[in-house]
């Protein structure tokens, strides 16, 4: 009896080992089939032959689980066909059979297949407002699961997605903090294909107005995307972008060496979209730069090339409008009226979407104005204005509009309209001229910190080289250590002789060191005799010019033309100027330099005190410090005393207030700036320095040259003085 209990409970254990196995065989098997779905989903492009095979492999999935009884087979083959019908662009149940697949997998199956069943739910919302929070919470959820299993680089990509959904949204913060914490993960495992992460962000940035960051990302993007040897679609976009914001700050050859890069990218990827966008850009800033021409052939080849639909109007006022703006900057209107009369249809057939009818109606008014039609281009203006109070708009449009109406209005009469819309144009006018000199500065940054890197990678690779080359000695120290003690032995051997030799050259060093220590007391003495003659020289040539300038002020008193008298004036203030230079080198250790930050401050005061100026006008000076020789140092000063003097008596007419600034910067490692700007009347409207006769104006510009510098003069709200010298390096006494 009992052994016949032992033979039935082999027999139950050999069945049970076979059932483990070969249920372990089938799982493995559905397992492996799985994995070929996937890889027919995966190919590139969709094909029907592949999806007709992955569908058969689904079936076989779910018929031997079913079979098996296997839950979790289940599961995987109701993935796989939610996947199937995402690739077929199917959504006839692919929600309800992911959520199944999620219900099961949460179950039976593993952590990353949950992962996937969650991705494949997100997917089916649509990338509108009111489906995206439940998308971002399926993929958020799905992170926090690969997250859980430390599969840190699948948790980064999808956050590199999520953010984007985030920007896609208008939560552009929130979309930013995704994307950091991507690049977190992403730096975690060491990867480096972060190009499309880098776009993000700088595009992200864009939308948050932080120019700074938005260039450094894209410019990190595309470094990154071309040291990986990145060509496919993504770097289009890249390059674009980047194109763009170059184009924002006037940077137009810049800007058109990015866009071809990009329409190089998009040509290889047929990229269409990319291939329009870019064209598009091409040809406007062929336009800005004057090559119409080529604009133009630039806008017929993307009308060739693309296609566009007769019912897609806004696709069709996008491009008519570049061809509008070109004609118009060519003043051909008779070539430009066909595309004219084209807009003006689609404008009036009411299809257009709300952004591009306001573009629409800038570019009808903007070409009736430029046919003289001033009244018949201000309906479409008022429309636009009124349609402004609904949406935001550019700044660059907002000043586009108040300068055709302020044309219209001051043809029509209508003064205070015309004023009213003048000063709203000057308004957005210096708003984007800051707005472009703040980028143009945060270019200079970028590009300055960009430098900065390459020096410090240099310097590493140097030290690196040099850490190599340390190794290398050590090595060569390590052979030549048997030859060393070889050598010890003959070194001790001549050692007495070298002590007696040592002694004597002792005596001799010793004798001539007293020799030079007699030459250097001498010497001592000329230097000192030389530094006293050379204050007497500074104090009496200060003196000499002090005396000069009472003689003056005496002979002035004993004329009346006024003429006389000012030229007078302004002699003592130049002999002032060089004066004050003087009084400063004998009163100071230093003979051979003067410090322009003390200089500057002096002879400003001097010439407030000179001129009844302090109730009237402002002086700010922003001064860096610089010291300079003689040579120098009396040029500047009469320049900066002939241009403030100028400034004081012609740029604020009666009682009329206002500012000085005066500014001294360096601009780069040998060069400096001098710049002295008053907010006054400015300069006449015909001025040319070339044939101007007056003395002061040819005063300083000789003074520049002898500078070896640049002498510019420019109204921009004012007056601005520019001059631009090289320093002269400091010579050893």
């Amino acid at each position: 009896m009992m052994h016949g209990l032992q033979i039935k409970g082999v027999a139950t254990l050999v069945a049970l080992l076979f059932f483990i196995t070969s249920f372990g065989q089938d799982t493995a098997k559905i397992n492996a089939l799985y994995r070929d779905g996937q890889r027919l989903i995966l190919k590139t492009g969709y094909e029907k032959q592949d999806m007709d095979s992955a569908w058969t492999i689904a079936r076989q999935i779910d018929a031997l689980s079913r079979k098996m009884n296997y839950q979790g087979g289940i599961g995987i083959g109701k993935l796989l066909t939610a996947k199937i019908l995402n690739e077929s662009h199917r959504d006839d149940g692919r929600r309800a059979t992911s959520m199944e697949a999620y219900n099961i997998l949460r179950q039976y199956g593993t952590p990353r297949l949950q992962a996937e069943a969650l991705i494949e739910i997100g997917g089916t919302f649509q990338n509108k407002s009111s489906d995206l929070p439940a998308k971002i919470h399926y993929y958020e959820a799905a992170v926090d699961i690969y997250r859980s299993i430390h599969d840190y680089l699948s948790a980064a990509s999808m956050l590199e997605f999520v953010g984007d959904l985030y920007s896609v949204n208008g939560e552009y913060t929130k979309s930013l903090q995704t994307l950091q914490t991507a690049l977190q993960l992403y730096n975690k495992v060491h990867f480096i294909r972060l190009h499309g992460l880098y776009s993000l962000m700088g595009n992200t940035y864009t939308f948050l107005n932080d120019f700074p960051n938005a260039l450094r990302y894209n410019l990190m993007a595309m470094q990154t995307g071309e040291q990986v040897h990145e060509t496919g679609i993504i770097m289009s976009p890249i390059y674009n972008r980047l194109g763009m914001i170059y184009y924002t700050i006037d940077e137009y050859e810049q800007a058109l060496e990015y866009f071809n890069r990009g329409l190089i990218i998009a040509y290889l990827n047929s990229d269409t979209n990319s291939i329009q966008s870019i064209q598009i850009n091409i040809s406007f800033i062929l336009r800005k730069l004057g090559k119409y021409k080529a604009s133009l052939d630039t806008l017929h080849k993307i009308e060739s090339l693309i296609p566009i639909a007769e019912e897609d109007d806004d696709a069709w006022v996008d491009l008519l409008t570049r061809y509008i703006n070109t004609y118009l900057a060519m003043k051909d209107f008779k070539s430009g009226m066909p595309y004219f009369n084209k807009i003006v249809t689609l404008y009036n057939r009411q299809k257009l979407s709300p952004y591009f009818r306001q573009i629409s109606r800038l570019a009808i008014a903007g070409y009736l104005q430029g046919m003289g039609k001033m009244k018949e281009s201000k309906p479409y203006l008022v429309a636009y204005s009124e349609d402004v109070l609904n949406r935001d708009e550019p700044a660059i449009r907002l000043l586009q509009s108040h300068q055709f109406l302020y044309r219209a209005d001051s043809a029509a009469g209508d003064i205070q309209g015309a004023l009213e819309h003048y000063k709203l144009y000057k308004l957005f006018s210096d708003s984007i001229t800051n707005l472009n000199k703040s980028r143009q500065l945060a270019v200079l940054q970028i590009q300055f910190e960009t430098n900065k890197k390459d020096q410090d990678i240099q310097l590493l690779r140097q030290k690196s080289a040099l850490q190599e080359a340390s190794l290398q000695k050590e090595i060569i120290f390590r052979n030549v250590i048997f030859a060393g003690v070889c050598a010890l032995l003959i070194i001790l051997a001549l050692t007495y002789n070298r002590s007696r030799l040592k002694q004597r050259n002792n005596l001799q060093l010793q004798q001539k060191q007293e020799e030079i220590n007699d030459q250097n007391e001498l010497l001592l003495k000329l230097l000192q005799e030389k530094e006293w003659l050379l204050k007497e020289i500074h104090h009496r040539v200060k003196n000499n010019l002090q005396i000069v300038i009472s003689l003056l002020n005496s002979q002035s008193n004993y004329l009346d033309n006024q003429d006389a008298i000012d030229a007078i004036r302004n002699s003592q203030h130049r002999m002032h100027a060089m004066s004050l230079i003087h009084q400063k080198l004998y009163q100071t250790d230093n003979l051979a330099r003067i410090d322009m930050s003390w200089y500057i401050r002096e002879l400003v005061a001097y010439m407030q005190e000179s001129f009844p100026t302090k109730a009237q006008i402002q002086f700010n000076l922003d001064i860096t410090s610089l010291e300079l020789d003689v040579a120098q140092a009396v040029p500047l000063g009469l320049v900066l005393n002939e241009s403030v003097s100028n400034a004081i008596k012609y740029a604020f007419p009666g009682t009329r207030q206002g500012i000085i600034e005066i500014s001294l910067k360096n601009i780069d490692e040998q060069h400096w700036q001098l710049r002295i700007f008053d907010n006054g009347t400015g300069l006449p409207e015909q001025f040319n320095i070339d044939n101007t006769s007056s003395l002061g104006m040819n005063l300083m510009r000789g003074l520049s040259e002898q500078l070896d510098g640049t002498f510019e003069v420019t109204s921009e709200q004012g007056t601005v003085i520019t001059i631009v010298f090289p320093v002269a390096q400091k010579e050893m006494i």
